[in-house]
């Protein structure tokens, strides 16, 4: 199976591109981050975001799709911004026939820690034991999205 994980945001968005299967160790095909401009109004980062994601899985060509729910933040600004991205990021899946799953922060630590306060050194260091990764610097954002592609693995029977 393959599995598009997604780390909402309108400036920043983590993705994360996994192969799992029941005989084999999961596989990172691809992740990154991209980013909208801040000197667009938020339409145009939403429509920006959908392409990206329409490009993504025209790639990657994912069955389904892990993506983190919202976080309630104490700036409702940014809040009510990552939920529209969010809405975005769903529509443009369901449109295109991947099944979407969400999990929230702590179901993620959780899963992949052993511990729903874990942080995010903790989590880095579950998604480095549990995936070879190439060398490379990454944001939060790629991480959690990694993170959330194998959770989502582990959800489904998919890890060794």
């Amino acid at each position: 199976m393959r599995i598009l994980g997604i780390d909402p945001g309108y400036h920043r968005i983590g993705y994360a591109v996994l192969e799992a299967g029941k005989r084999r160790k999961p596989e990172l095909a691809a992740s990154g981050v991209f980013t909208t401009s801040r000197d667009e109004g938020l339409a145009s980062r939403l429509l920006s975001i959908r392409r990206e994601l329409v490009e993504l899985i025209g790639r990657y060509q994912p069955e389904e799709m892990a993506l983190e729910e919202l976080f309630w933040s104490k700036n409702a600004k940014t809040a009510i911004g990552v939920a529209q991205a969010r809405g975005v990021v769903m529509v443009t899946a369901a449109e295109l026939g991947v099944v979407v799953a969400e999990y929230t922060p702590t179901a993620l630590k959780l899963g992949l820690t052993g511990n729903g306060q874990a942080n995010k050194g903790q989590i880095k260091y579950m998604v480095e034991h549990l995936l070879p990764l190439p060398e490379k610097k990454r944001l939060d954002d790629e991480f959690d999205a990694i993170a959330l592609a194998l959770l989502h693995a582990k959800e489904k029977g998919l890890m060794l």
